[in-house]
């Protein structure tokens, strides 16, 4: 009955779940490790444009936010001033991404 329990939970997680975007970070050498890189809705108005989630991440080192399926800004900076900004469409697969800092 367990198993029966268990296997009925995993199959009825839902889909959206497995959404959202995966990546790593590169930075020139100019720039520093680690790098801020922040999740938020697709917003040109900074007062509507809502923090989801922000995780630190080493030069090399990757992350990976589960978002459900919609538009959203990726954003990283560094101490030194660099910076990366990309607008997502996350659809039902996780997508790919490179957060390629450069320096403003």
């Amino acid at each position: 009955m367990k198993a029966a329990l268990i296997l009925f939970t995993l199959f009825s997680f839902p889909t959206w779940a497995a959404s959202g975007v995966k990546g790593s970070v590169i930075s020139p050498k100019e720039c520093s490790s680690p790098v801020m890189v922040w999740v938020s809705l697709d917003k040109d108005e900074y007062k509507e444009r809502l923090l989801l989630m922000h995780t630190e991440v080493p030069v090399g080192g990757t992350f990976q936010f589960y978002l459900k399926p919609g538009n959203y800004q990726i954003r990283a900076s560094d101490e030194k001033g660099c910076e990366f900004l990309k607008k997502i469409k996350v659809d039902k697969a996780v997508g790919q991404l490179q957060v390629k800092m450069e320096k403003k």
